[in-house]
């Protein structure tokens, strides 16, 4: 009863934060608050009650773009105009097989690492942090799905929303045909190419991040709530702006979205992304992330193909926030070079898992011998599928570094 009781309260406040539109071209969520009223005063019903709140908090607008957005036939009238053309149709059909595809082989392999490996490690914390993320929200949800709240952060603008209007559809072949080049690298390898996002996220059709996150996010079952684009103040507080077209515009160091979504369980969540410069040059001026940054408190990390920046002198400002604040960091080799766990001042716990091999040629200055002796005398559990840079030839590394008490 305490349990459902404190649900129950996270998603009438998760509602509060769904009370304006998600961008100037979409219709307003539609709160009714006399029907939140009663549900909150009203015997706990288990999922019944659940249910009815949840139905409160989602926007069928949104949710209907995002269908559109991923290629999912619905029932809405919304954008039948664009369901019945020939280029959706055609997205949709062959998207639905590659995505069954990734799903039943890629996505089923994550889960089941998760469930097998990584929960048995890791304990959840409310919020994961996953700088040099790009848009992948996909592994960060499948392998910490318990987390209330994804921080992610990357050089990739944040994009808006596309608007699909009658006199435009004949665009829609260009705007798919860009959205498949951009999912390329990620549904092959795992991994987003840096130099290659820079050039498919910032063209007229797809102009960011939100497009493949939004894809990501309904391709996985979540419902929307909200989308809107934020800042952050001197404070490291949110600051919603009025629309995205007025983001880009901003003269800000800090642009972001926050994304407000009911996940398969039901469970209200929080992504924000932000697009900003995350070294030491791009922090020391942007004082109000760094106080967004401390805000967050105790998080676990995620690295993943993370360019092995964190492994320069002039990162080491993120890195520095992540070994004080992660009760967890979860990472291949291209996160934090290993030597910074041993010279940290906090002790730290290893779980290895795959093979540790030399870097890719682009990466070959950072291999790491002290890491390769350690997988050398410890063994590692097999991860069971490739992830990282060195995924062509499944032989990736994974590791758990937890913080001791």
């Amino acid at each position: 009863m305490l349990k459902q009781i404190s649900l129950l309260v996270a998603v009438v406040l998760f509602i509060a934060g769904c009370s304006s539109t998600a961008s100037e071209n979409h219709t307003e969520v539609k709160n009714d608050t006399a029907k939140v009223e009663t549900v909150v005063e009203s015997p706990l019903n288990d999922s019944i009650q659940m249910s009815k709140v949840l139905e409160v908090m989602t926007n069928d607008s949104l949710n209907a773009i995002a269908n559109i957005m991923s290629g999912i036939v619905d029932s809405s009238k919304v954008y039948q105009y664009v369901q019945s053309t020939a280029d959706f149709k055609v997205f949709s059909k062959n998207f639905d097989k590659r995505w069954m595809k990734y799903d039943s082989t890629r996505l089923m392999n994550l889960r089941k690492f998760k469930e097998n490996e990584i929960s048995k490690v890791v304990k959840p914390q409310t919020t994961l942090f996953y700088p040099f993320s790009g848009p992948d929200i996909l592994h960060a949800q499948t392998f910490f799905s318990e987390a209330d709240k994804y921080v992610m952060i990357g050089l990739e603008p944040v994009g808006s929303l596309p608007e699909f209007k009658k006199e435009e559809t004949d665009s829609l072949d260009t705007y798919y045909n860009k959205v498949n080049t951009s999912l390329n690298a990620i549904l092959k390898f795992s991994f987003f190419r840096t130099e290659s996002m820079s050039k498919d996220l910032k063209n007229k059709e797809v102009d960011g991040t939100l497009h493949l996150l939004f894809l990501f996010l309904k391709r996985t079952g979540n419902q929307f709530c909200s989308a809107k684009p934020v800042t952050v103040d001197s404070l490291g507080s949110i600051q919603f702006v009025k629309s995205f077209t007025d983001l880009k515009k901003l003269k800000t160091n800090t642009r972001g979205v926050e994304i407000k979504f009911v996940d398969i369980h039901q469970q209200p969540k929080t992504l924000y992304y932000f697009s900003l410069n995350a070294a030491d040059g791009g922090l020391k001026h942007n004082k109000g992330f760094m106080s967004f940054l401390k805000n967050m408190g105790t998080v676990n990390t995620y690295l993943k193909g993370a360019s092995y920046l964190m492994h320069k002198d002039y990162f080491s400002i993120i890195r520095k926030v992540i070994l004080s604040q992660s009760q967890h960091v979860i990472q291949d080799d291209s996160g934090i070079a290993f030597h910074y766990f041993l010279d940290d001042t906090n002790k730290w716990n290893y779980s290895f898992f795959g093979q540790y091999l030399k870097p890719i040629p682009m990466f070959a200055q950072f291999y790491q011998k002290d890491l390769d002796s350690l997988y050398k005398q410890q063994g590692a559990k097999p991860i069971g599928f490739g992830i990282g840079y060195n995924f062509k030839d499944k032989n990736s590394n994974f590791m758990i570094a937890t913080k001791q008490n």
